[in-house]
């Protein structure tokens, strides 16, 4: 095994998508991650999302209603470093499974609860998906075109930041318990985690300069930073902030006169992204990139996923690989973001369905085959096939 997390133990029993990428992000980085899936429908959330969340992880399904799944699940975490969970508030204590019970047994463990609003406060036990994080953080608000309705990010954002914000904190847990020998309890809320991300924002706010959605830099209220079409229908990003970029930029546009506008009013800007706007529809996208490919302007292409991902930047940094199934097939999947020099990280093995490794699973954790039985007769595992 490689990777800098190498012969660290995870056992990760979260359900969607924050606790799965939190844990995808600890296998890459070497951990051992066991994942412990519900039998359905609780798992149909797990098996909806992309078979390349599971890479680098082994899973079963067990059955935590029942107190033999339970037994099975507090066997295997004896020798865990960390838990990861997602239930909601309370769920855990019902089950037997919260931290003071665990950390009687384990007092090193570290136990990292990925909720939606947290452990504390008001909003705790309130239900919620990604969206909803967003709008109750203000984010949502200061997303799309002014005048319009507020427009969805493609990407579940309160979902992986707290997925990520999972990680910090684990990797932060650990280091204390590296030089304490104390695990301890780690809350983690998705709202926290979205609330958190607004620095920018929040920063101008309690600077008072309340954000305006329609003169926002980030959100197209700049000429400097906008997405603009080009004559074949296709589009080109701008982000010259600098003032040198700016100006190559508008060299390239012949708007050399227009080097002192790039912060004017917002009534000027929109004057501004009209202009350029015109401009950049008398060249086709790949017309404009050889332009600019003589200077440095900060502008890049707007492409598709698939070409995205065929680039060669993205094959030279190893973000996408390839690995061989057991049937032969060729996967591809997405390669970890960090390259470390001494302990390198990547891809031990691809996803696999949930619960494949049922059977690897509890013979490695020193279970007899006629125990393996008993668990599979009661219902408190369910193994590939249905049966042992």
């Amino acid at each position: 095994m490689s990777g800098p997390l190498a012969g660290l133990c995870v056992i990760d029993c979260s359900k969607l998508l924050p606790g799965l990428y939190a844990s995808a992000l600890l296998a890459d980085m070497g951990a051992e991650v066991t994942m412990v899936a519900g039998p359905a429908p609780d798992r149909i959330a797990r098996m909806q999302l992309p078979a390349l969340m599971n890479r680098n992880k082994r899973s079963i399904v067990i059955d935590l209603k029942r107190q033999e799944g339970r037994g099975l699940l507090l066997r295997m975490l004896r020798g865990a470093d960390v838990f990861l969970e997602g239930f909601r508030p309370g769920v855990t204590a019902r089950l037997g499974l919260d931290y003071p019970t665990l950390a009687a047994e384990r007092p090193r463990l570290v136990y990292c609860s990925l909720t939606g609003y947290g452990h504390g406060g008001p909003a705790r036990d309130r239900v919620g998906h990604d969206v909803n994080y967003l709008a109750r953080a203000g984010l949502l608000a200061l997303s799309g075109p002014a005048g319009g309705p507020p427009v969805l990010p493609v990407l579940p954002m309160a979902d992986l930041g707290g997925g990520m914000q999972a990680v910090v904190a684990i990797l932060g847990a650990l280091w204390h318990r590296e030089r304490t020998g104390e695990g301890q309890f780690v809350d983690v809320g998705l709202f926290d985690a979205t609330v958190s991300m607004l620095t920018f924002h929040a920063g101008n706010l309690f600077a008072g300069h309340a954000p305006n959605r329609s003169e926002l830099l980030l959100g197209g209220g700049y000429a400097c930073y906008n997405v603009y079409e080009t004559k074949d229908g296709q589009y080109l990003a701008v982000g010259a902030l600098e003032a040198q970029f700016w100006r190559a930029l508008l060299e390239v546009l012949d708007l050399p006169d227009r080097v002192e506008e790039q912060f004017a009013p917002p009534a000027r800007q929109r004057q501004l992204i009209g202009l350029l706007a015109e401009r950049f529809l008398t060249r086709t996208q790949a017309e404009w990139m050889g332009l600019f490919a003589r200077v440095e302007a900060c502008v890049e292409p707007v492409l598709d996923l698939e070409t995205a991902l065929a680039d060669p930047h993205v094959q030279a940094r190893g973000l996408v690989v390839e690995t061989v199934a057991a049937s032969g097939k060729v996967i591809r999947t997405l390669g970890p973001p960090w390259k470390f020099a001494r302990t390198p990280a990547g891809l031990r093995w691809p996803g696999a369905p949930v619960g494949a490794d049922g059977r690897v699973v509890l013979e490695r954790l020193g279970l007899a085959p006629e125990e393996i039985d008993t668990l599979v007769g009661l219902g408190a595992v369910q193994l590939p096939g249905g049966g042992s």
